[in-house]
Formats: C-alpha cells, structure tokens, sequence
C-alpha cells in the first residue's frame, strides 16, 4: 500500500499539483481507504481462487472508475496468457461454455500449464433479456457480500436455476419478485438474503415519492454493473459469450467446444508461453 501511495503522488502532473490542497488530499484518502480495504494488490495462484479483489467505483473528480481491474479472475494474476470470457447468466450459450471452463479448461490448464493461464470472466448484460440486468446485479451483490468465492458459487447457481429467469417464465413477473428469487438463491450458498436484498432494492423507496430527490438512481450495485456494461462497450463486445485472448478477440472458440478442443486449440501458445517462462 505504501508503494501504491508514492507512486500515486509521484505521477501527480503539474497541473493538478497546482490544484488546491484539498482536491489532492481528497484523492490521497480515497487510494487510502482502498488499502485499507484490502483492494490493492494481491493474487493467488490457484485456479479456484480468485486472484483479484472486489472492484468498486470510485471518483477521481470525473465519471466512475474501477478501483482495481474489473473482472472475476481465476489464475495466477501475473500469467503469460490473459483469457477473457464476457458472460450473461440469461444466455444458454454462456452456461454451456462456463460450465465447460470451470469443470475442464481450467482444471486441465493448470495441471498441464500450473501458473501460465489467467482467466477473467465479465459480466455482459444483453438487454434483449429483460431479467439480463437484474440477475447481474444479483451477482455482483453476491460478491460484495462474500467475495470471489461466493461469486463462483452464486454464478454457478444462476446457471443451474437459468431456466427461471428467461424470458417466457418471469413475463408476468415484477422486479421485486424477481429480486426475491435471487435472494432465495444467495441464501442456498450461505448469504445473508435480507442484506442482499437491500443492496438490490431501488435507492429512495424508504421516502414518500414527493420527497425523493431522484426518481432513477438505481440500486447499490448500479454504479458497479454500469462500469461493466462501459467495459463491454469500449471493448466492442455485443453478444455473449465473447472470448478474448491477450486483449484481442478470439473469433474461432465456440462454445460448444469440449475441454479438450480448447486444449487443442490454445496449445501452441501454451508450450510456447511455458517455454518462454521457463527461459526468462
């Protein structure tokens, strides 16, 4: 934490040092508060363990940004081969290839490949699904709640409780009781319902309408989803599931693929980044 602070101020330019005291104190206590948190720095080795810490927004005197890299992150943070999967828990394609990555392709990379692969999984609302954006929230609350762990398990359980939330089946449906679900959901894995449900419930209910001072402000994991929903954007992906490999699209994954196709398919880069690491 302490290397983080010198380097924030270290790379202050000149034209915020010629700002006020108060504006650069301000950011010194909010990079503060995140090591006191515990959001800088840190990663495991393991693949069933996350390797990075929660994200949460955080101004910086302009629009939102992450406080750490954002993504749900399976790997040794510092590995050669950096695979991206941006899922939606309301698409049957992303349940198949989460469900291959998790119970295959991660266990056969890091046995083969121990250290060279990270795994990043993002979440991409597809707002043709109605439900797209409250089952992501749900998830996001899941993590806020327990951590990497919870999201794994609560993700898992999203994927295996799919069918309730498609479209046909939640028509007639209100987002509360929607919500109610998925609380059901969080408390199957250990969670707190109530504490998760007052992270989904909309910010402002608790006034009467008159004295509400803002009508669509969302709920407490709004900032955080619209972060991700930004990240998609900039990054061009429109449908899920979406891969990427090393920061560019990988077009040739499908998600009908086997663990073993994807061995197939990554082994070149993966003898030839486990040579590479070998040799440095």
């Amino acid at each position: 934490c302490a290397a983080v602070l010198a380097v924030s101020s270290h790379r202050v330019p000149p034209s915020l040092r010629s700002r006020s005291s108060g504006t650069l104190m301000r950011r010194r206590h909010a990079v503060t508060g995140l090591c006191s948190y515990g959001l800088v720095g840190g990663s495991s080795p393991s693949m069933k363990v996350a390797s990075a810490k929660t994200a949460q927004p955080l101004s910086l005197g302009g629009p939102p940004l992450p406080s750490v890299r954002l993504g749900h992150s399976y790997g040794n943070a510092g590995a050669p081969i950096v695979i991206d999967v941006y899922l939606d828990f309301t698409c049957p394609f992303s349940k198949k290839l989460f469900t291959t990555l998790h119970k295959s392709v991660m266990p056969m990379m890091e046995k083969k490949y121990p250290g060279v692969v990270l795994f990043r999984e993002f979440n991409q609302v597809q707002p043709w699904h109605p439900a797209s954006t409250l089952v992501h929230e749900a998830a996001l609350a899941a993590e806020k709640l327990g951590g990497m762990k919870k999201y794994e398990e609560y993700a898992t359980k999203l994927y295996e409780n799919q069918v309730s939330f498609m479209d046909d089946v939640l028509y007639d449906k209100s987002r509360q009781q929607v919500y109610e679900q998925l609380g059901d959901l969080g408390q199957e894995i250990g969670l707190d319902k109530g504490e998760m449900l007052k992270l989904l419930t909309v910010t402002g209910l608790d006034k009467p309408y008159e004295e509400r001072e803002e009508h669509n402000a969302g709920n407490q994991m709004t900032a955080l989803l619209k972060l991700y929903v930004k990240q998609s954007r900039k990054s061009g992906v429109h449908v899920s599931p979406t891969v990427f490999v090393n920061g560019l699209e990988d077009g040739a994954v499908s998600s009908g693929w086997t663990g073993e196709q994807w061995m197939e398919h990554f082994q070149p880069m993966l003898q030839a980044a486990e040579c590479a690491t070998a040799t440095a």
